[in-house]
């Protein structure tokens, strides 16, 4: 085998793992509005350990439903009333030769008032956040109650037929804020001394071991809290708690790193490289005797198993790699890492649960949290031609799944290679993870048997020769050009044309749209050393991109000295000049430009679309074909579209 070392028997406490992989706790926001375990949930859970993990700590689990309610849908283990369903989701697990750890948590002043209808609880008077409610600080009446809800939970989580707990005190959640010089300011035995700032965890653990033994205890903790605020944990300071915490007895530690206050060192974007923080990890591992788990921006199993051979850590915790494809042990195992398609760091799974409060979902798996929706494949294909029109994402997602039910697939691509909106988007810096995915996806359509009509235009001529059962068309989008005075000038040219290399903008340029495509643009022009502005017509720049992934942009463009003009509209264009006009007062404004950059947007290829929909009975129309819109919406559109076809 070749990975040895991830594949490789390993003990937490008295617990024995097939492996190495431990899937990490990722929120999920699919309980119910009692914090009862939902059938989806379940299915999800039970995904990943049928792909091979060799543990999965779920979700974290709420011990309180009085004071800590972080969200809506906050999977809990409060009441004994939890057990039965929580019981449902461990059966599954360990049909799978999986063990299964309840996480569990309590938020303090992360939690929401707005839920709650009572002033959160810390242990200190200090918000979380600038702007966030200000908590009460805890009682030693406080403490006790909020303690034994704890141990509670631990029993229940026994009785559920979990394999252990893990007590969350990462993240700046309540275990956290007393561990913070920050947010602990107390004079009691709970403030001050690391033993003191400790021991309402410490107290925990006693009472756990009180009532259920040697029932496995793991502990996450941030190693490193990467945040440039005094108080808040450094490297040395977090060693320093988990010695600790290993004499008070714990099993394991799983190392994550960030705050309340830096969650990008947590669930980092894109440009956040594989193992940049693995000497966090490995600090741990070496002033520790107890095992350490520990995340890594793990994308492939080569990687998992290099951290592995350097001693980084004793176990490796996977997080979206087990979104975006549970079968990420299994694929390794059997030899297929080819196959597995590996995170792009694009945060949809982030954006979906903390800044629209919906059920967590992969951009480059349709399936994930859908598991129960997509149940089945039918195998109904029976051989019979299906055609699919373009090799994007949404295009090559409809030949795979067309091929899993037994069709036989064609797929015309205009173009000599596949891949189409996302041969453009992997040229920006750092979007190597799109090139790879691209690389992925045709591996799947090759193995699969999908024929190839690469450099051919389909046409309803071509494909009528076929005789297909049906067609899906994915041909794309073009750019948006808006009819204005002097578009059409020599200066003038589109972001996908920069990005592709086809043209070469000189001098003062002018980036026109600040969506995340002209936002990389403008990145790659100035590290081109090129003097660029951006114009917006909105209020910021990066109007609808995710914030994390806004501001990670944004560090790379700002300090460059990009001028910005923000809240413009464009209204002409002319030899070494564009003109724009002021929104909130009509004021006209003319900015130097040697070069024009527009990046507005794309709108469907209609006419190509039409032809097939007049020509075919059996079309569907997907991706940017049907409506403008990202991987995420091109990969759901192309694996429904052929789910249904």
């Amino acid at each position: 085998m070749k990975y040895q070392k991830l594949f490789e028997e390993g003990h937490i406490g008295t617990l024995t793992l097939k492996n190495r992989g431990v899937m990490m706790p990722m929120a999920t926001d699919m309980a119910d509005k009692d914090g009862l375990v939902t059938p989806r949930q379940i299915r999800y859970y039970q995904e990943r350990a049928k792909g091979g993990i060799g543990m999965i700590i779920n979700e974290y689990t709420g011990v309180d439903d009085v004071d800590s309610i972080p969200s809506i849908h906050n999977l809990r283990i409060a009441r004994d009333y939890h057990i039965s369903e929580l019981e449902q989701l461990t059966d599954a697990v360990h049909l799978y030769d999986c063990k299964i750890i309840c996480q569990i948590h309590h938020g303090g002043a992360t939690s929401n008032p707005a839920f709650t209808g009572r002033d959160n609880l810390a242990p200190s008077a200090v918000p979380i956040a600038d702007g966030r409610p200000v908590p009460r600080e805890m009682t030693i009446e406080d403490i006790r109650r909020v303690q034994q809800k704890f141990v509670d939970a631990a029993v229940r989580a026994k009785k559920a037929g979990y394999d252990g707990v893990e007590l969350h005190g990462a993240h700046g959640y309540l275990i956290a804020q007393f561990f913070s010089k920050y947010y602990n300011r107390r004079n009691d035995e709970y403030g001050g001394p690391v033993e003191n700032r400790c021991r309402f965890l410490a107290e925990i653990i006693a009472g756990i071991r009180a009532k259920l033994g040697r029932f496995p205890i793991l502990v996450r903790m941030c190693g490193d809290e990467m945040t440039p605020v005094e108080g808040f944990l450094s490297l040395e300071e977090g060693i320093e708690i988990a010695k600790y915490l290993e004499s008070c007895g714990i099993d394991a530690i799983n190392i994550s790193n960030g705050s309340a206050r830096n969650g990008d060192a947590n669930c980092e974007p894109f440009s956040y490289q594989p193992g940049w923080k693995k000497h966090v990890a490995k600090a741990y591992k070496e002033a520790l005797h107890i095992p350490v788990i520990a995340t890594n921006t793990i994308k492939d199993p080569d990687f998992a198993e290099q951290l592995l051979e350097e001693g980084v850590c004793d176990f490796v915790g996977l997080g979206r790699s087990q979104l975006a494809d549970p079968d990420f042990m299994n694929k390794a195992k059997e030899g297929r890492s080819d196959e597995i398609r590996r995170c792009i760091g694009c945060l949809y799974c982030r954006e979906r649960v903390l800044g629209n409060g919906l059920p967590i979902r992969c951009a480059i798996n349709a399936r994930a949290a859908r598991e129960i929706e997509f149940d089945h494949l039918l195998q109904d294909g029976q051989g019979r031609r299906a055609v699919v029109v373009g090799g994007g994402p949404a295009g090559m997602e409809a030949a795979r799944v067309l091929a899993l039910r037994g069709f036989q697939v064609t797929l015309f691509e205009k173009e000599d290679t596949l891949g189409g909106s996302l041969n453009i988007a992997d040229k920006p810096n750092l979007k190597d993870k799109i090139t790879r995915l691209t690389e992925t996806m045709q591996t799947q359509l090759e193995k699969l048997g999908v024929e190839f009509r690469l450099g051919e235009a389909a046409t309803p001529e071509n494909v009528r020769a076929l005789e297909p059962e049906g067609v899906i068309i994915a041909c794309g989008a073009r750019p948006v050009i808006p009819p204005l005075p002097g578009i059409d000038g020599e200066q003038v040219c589109t972001a996908e044309s920069v990005l592709t290399g086809e043209t070469v903008p000189t001098g003062r340029t002018v980036v026109v749209g600040s969506g995340l495509t002209g936002l990389e643009t403008a990145e790659l022009l100035l590290s081109q050393g090129l003097d660029v502005s951006i114009v917006e017509m909105a209020p910021q720049l990066g109007p609808g991109i995710f914030p994390a992934i806004r501001n990670d942009e944004l560090s790379r463009i700002l300090p460059r000295g990009a001028g910005i003009y923000t809240g413009c509209r464009l209204t002409s264009i002319c030899p070494g000049c564009v003109s724009v006009e002021r929104i909130t007062d009509g004021t006209s404004l003319s900015i130097e430009a040697d070069s024009v950059v527009l990046a507005l947007g794309v709108r469907p290829d209609n006419a190509t679309a039409k032809s097939f929909t007049e020509a075919f009975p059996k079309t569907r129309i997907i991706g940017d074909a049907r409506q403008a819109g990202r991987i995420a919406t091109a990969i759901r559109d192309g694996y429904e579209a052929a789910y249904t076809f």
